[in-house]
């Protein structure tokens, strides 16, 4: 069984070193991470191989989505790859709060690469120990990972031109 893929890339005007550290520092991701309209905060973060970055985004209405990153590699300032998952606030995985037949995890990889006048971004997705099902709804979901993260970039987008 093959897995589907999900991949998006987006270039920033901003120096590969600050797009990794908005990445990499917790107080940074907390400002920018997350779908249009969400916050964000961070409870754990240990930038490592088999580090654990423990999240938490909020909707305008106070509604919680609990994340887990396990990192499986951290390449200073162009590769991140890890295990992305739903979680409790304890660290606990869960199942997506509205797909119970969503992968339990993904395989998350981000590379940063230098281009002229800033960073190109690329982020693949794929299920990691999934089944039939849960591929499939995984492949179905392309349109709506497509808006979660464009608006995850945008955030992103204005919390780079912040920094500068």
């Amino acid at each position: 069984m093959s897995h589907p893929v999900f991949k998006i890339s987006r270039q920033f005007k901003a120096p590969r070193e600050l797009v990794w550290r908005a990445w990499t520092v917790p107080a940074l991701f907390g400002q920018w991470f997350g779908p249009a309209g969400f916050t964000s905060e961070v409870k754990t973060h240990e930038l490592r191989v088999g580090g654990v970055l423990h999240t938490c985004i909020k909707s305008a209405e106070g509604h919680e989505m609990w994340g887990k990153f396990v990192y499986r590699e951290v390449e200073p300032p162009s590769r991140l790859v890890w295990e992305h998952s739903f979680s409790d606030s304890e660290g606990n995985l869960t199942r997506h709060p509205m797909s119970a037949a969503w992968p339990l995890k993904l395989l998350t990889t981000v590379e940063l690469n230098e281009i002229d006048g800033g960073t190109e971004l690329i982020l693949t997705w794929t299920p990691l120990d999934a089944n039939e099902a849960e591929c499939t709804i995984f492949g179905e979901s392309m349109a709506s990972m497509e808006q979660g993260w464009g608006g995850t970039f945008g955030q992103l987008t204005q919390f780079l031109a912040q920094e500068q």
